[in-house]
C-alpha cells in the first residue's frame, strides 16, 4: 500500500487548486444550504416553526458544518482526480521517445 507521501505532485496541485476554488465559490453556499438543511430538519422534528432553542441552533450549526465539509470533500476529490488525470495525460504526451520505447512491452520469441 502506498503512503500518501508517494502520490504524484499533480494530485496535490489539483487538490490545492480545488481548495482555492472551494474557498472562492463554494464555501458560502455550502454554509447557507447546510444551515437551511439543519433548520428544515429541526422543523420536522420539533414542529414548524421551530423555537430558537439550543437544540435547534445546534442542528442548524451542525447542518452548516456538514454542508461545508461535504462540499469541501467533493471539491478536493474532484480536483485531485482532475489533477492526476491531466498530469498523466501531460506526462504521456511529453515523454521522450526513448522512454516510450522502454515502456513498450517486449515480446519473448520461442
Amino acid at each position: 500500500m502506498k503512503s500518501h507521501h508517494n502520490r504524484p505532485p499533480e494530485t496535490w496541485f489539483g487538490a490545492g487548486v480545488a481548495f482555492i476554488a472551494f474557498l472562492l465559490t463554494g464555501a458560502v453556499p455550502a454554509l447557507v444550504y447546510g444551515g437551511y438543511m439543519g433548520l428544515m430538519t429541526a422543523n420536522v422534528l420539533f414542529g414548524h416553526p421551530a423555537d430558537p432553542q439550543l437544540v435547534t441552533r445546534l442542528m442548524a450549526g451542525g447542518g452548516m458544518a456538514l454542508g461545508f465539509i461535504a462540499t469541501l470533500f467533493l471539491y478536493l476529490v474532484v480536483g485531485a482526480a482532475l489533477g492526476t488525470g491531466v498530469g498523466a495525460l501531460v506526462r504521456g504526451v511529453t515523454r521522450a521517445p526513448e522512454e516510450k520505447e522502454a515502456a513498450k512491452p517486449h515480446r519473448v520469441s520461442h
